[in-house]
């Protein structure tokens, strides 16, 4: 198969070669610039007044602590409920008798004194005295009088055991209530433990906060640091895959697919970039060697990679599905393709 007799030659102007020169230079000096870490604070501490608040809120926890309102409540449970069989009510009478019967009786007493006293100055004046007539007369003077006492007795007896039974009766109740208000204390005590003991818990989580963030900085500063290299590396890689490449193509007019390969091996080293997405326009022409030929105009992101020429030849992403090895992956992130591998 006859070679194509037209020779063209694709050059660059020398001062957009400048330009790119001056770009790749500035890329190469940006990439060698040391890594600079950051040695400034990046986390907040405690402030005095968030620092006094912790203190006193351990000393209320401590102070809540020392205190067993649990215990206390279960003691009040297991009392057994006041009864009027288990009361002493004789307590409650002996204030009543000493203050009622007993003052009663006297005064009854006194009366009947009165009464026997007269009786004596009747038998007296009846020239009885002293015989069994005035022992009769003094006699019947004192039965009213014992009468009196016994219904008196009876009757206040009978009243103090019924202000006895209603002053212990509201004792018990007392007691009762007394009890409750005591539950109800401890209870308040139990809950302020329970409060204090979640204020500490809340201290502890905001303290443990605190130094993950402080070990979240550290550590995203070695990342930052590890990732420097590459960054660099890829700056570099710009300015490099920004330079042109000055190629001599060998062609004819009316293109044939047996001689696209060689001359495309003869292009940059051998290597030539091909991959589809840097394409527009993709025309099959032919078949050499088992590898489908088109030709192509290259689309923006082709021209912002500086690649103007050879636009005939193979698509690496059929290449890489036959021959791998003839197909290598740029800085750029695109594929290329060594023609002297086909």
């Amino acid at each position: 198969m006859s070679k194509g007799k037209t020779v063209s030659q694709q050059t660059v102007d020398p001062a957009q070669m400048a330009m790119y020169q001056d770009l790749y230079d500035k890329s190469k000096s940006i990439a060698s610039q040391p890594f600079v870490p950051y040695t400034g604070s990046r986390v907040a501490g405690f402030n005095p007044d968030q620092l006094r608040g912790f203190d006193a809120t351990r000393g209320i926890f401590e102070s809540a602590q020392a205190l067993d309102p649990r215990g206390a409540i279960n003691t009040l449970a297991g009392k057994s409920t006041p009864t009027l069989l288990g009361a002493d009510i004789s307590a409650y009478q002996s204030p009543y008798t000493s203050q009622v019967i007993d003052q009663s009786m006297q005064d009854i007493q006194r009366q009947a004194d009165i009464a026997r006293g007269a009786s004596q100055d009747r038998a007296i004046g009846a020239n009885a005295f002293g015989g069994s007539r005035s022992a009769i007369l003094e006699g019947e003077s004192q039965i009213p009088f014992a009468d009196a006492m016994a219904r008196t007795s009876a009757n206040l007896r009978d009243t103090g055991y019924g202000r006895a039974l209603r002053a212990a009766e509201s004792d018990i109740g007392r007691e009762m209530d007394n009890r409750t208000f005591q539950a109800g204390l401890q209870s308040g005590l139990l809950g302020d433990q329970y409060q204090t003991l979640g204020l500490l818990g809340n201290i502890g989580s905001q303290q443990q906060n605190l130094g993950q963030a402080g070990l979240n900085a550290g550590y995203n500063e070695f990342l930052r640091g590890l990732d420097y290299g590459p960054r660099q590396l890829g700056l570099l890689s710009q300015g490099v895959s920004a330079m042109p490449q000055n190629v001599t193509q060998t062609s004819r007019k009316d293109t044939g697919a047996g001689d696209v390969l060689g001359s495309a091996a003869q292009i940059a080293a051998l290597f030539a970039m091909s991959d589809e997405r840097l394409k527009d326009d993709i025309e099959l022409i032919g078949n050499e060697k088992g590898y489908n030929i088109y030709t192509w105009t290259w689309n923006d992101l082709a021209k912002k990679l500086g690649i103007t020429s050879l636009n005939k030849g193979v698509i690496a992403q059929e290449v890489m599905k036959t021959n791998p090895d003839a197909v290598s992956l740029h800085d750029s992130g695109y594929y290329m393709v060594n023609y002297g591998a086909l």
